[in-house]
């Protein structure tokens, strides 16, 4: 099974992009369940909702990875959880740091922040947090051993990119 992510900092396109290759390539595709989580709430997150959030988003991983045994899309993973973690509460909880390290993955699509910024209620603080949250990304996977992509431009340059990216992936069989 070949897992993608659709990663990056908010309002950079992501799930836009994980719908588009939802349907590209008729994989299914975790949530993002921070967002879900959020307007549940109806409140900022607390640092005691951090496993929560974890587990919640792990749930949302398997069961996207037990509809199909060839693709599998996530629009954001447990990384994004990391950074917003340590950005928000200066830490990551130990769990977290243990399930990122124990989940693989077979590519990251990397979602610039060139796009114009859109709020969408309480999931987002601005473009200045924004751009923060980019770096904070950009450092995180530069470490990854997992093979990075940049997604940029247009919605149709991004679209075509991350077929590209998703298609050489697979060729490479890094499985």
């Amino acid at each position: 099974m070949y897992r993608v992510v659709i990663t990056g900092a908010e309002s950079t396109g992501k799930t836009t992009l994980a719908e588009q290759l939802r349907a590209h390539f008729e994989a299914p595709c975790s949530p993002e369940f921070v967002r879900d989580f959020v307007e549940a709430n109806d409140r900022p997150i607390r640092i005691e909702d951090l496993n929560s959030i974890m587990k919640g988003q792990i749930e949302y991983e398997n069961t996207a990875c037990n509809k199909s045994p060839r693709l599998v899309l996530h629009d954001t993973n447990l990384l994004s959880n990391a950074i917003y973690a340590e950005y928000y509460f200066k830490q990551t909880p130990r769990e977290l740091a243990s399930a990122i390290s124990a989940t693989q993955y077979n590519l990251y699509l990397f979602c610039q922040n060139e796009i114009p910024w859109q709020e969408d209620g309480a999931q987002r603080d601005g473009p200045e947090v924004r751009d923060k949250i980019h770096q904070a990304f950009e450092q995180m996977l530069e470490e990854s051993p997992v093979p990075v992509v940049q997604i940029k431009g247009s919605p149709e340059d991004r679209f075509h990119q991350a077929i590209i990216a998703i298609r050489e992936c697979f060729s490479r069989g890094t499985n």
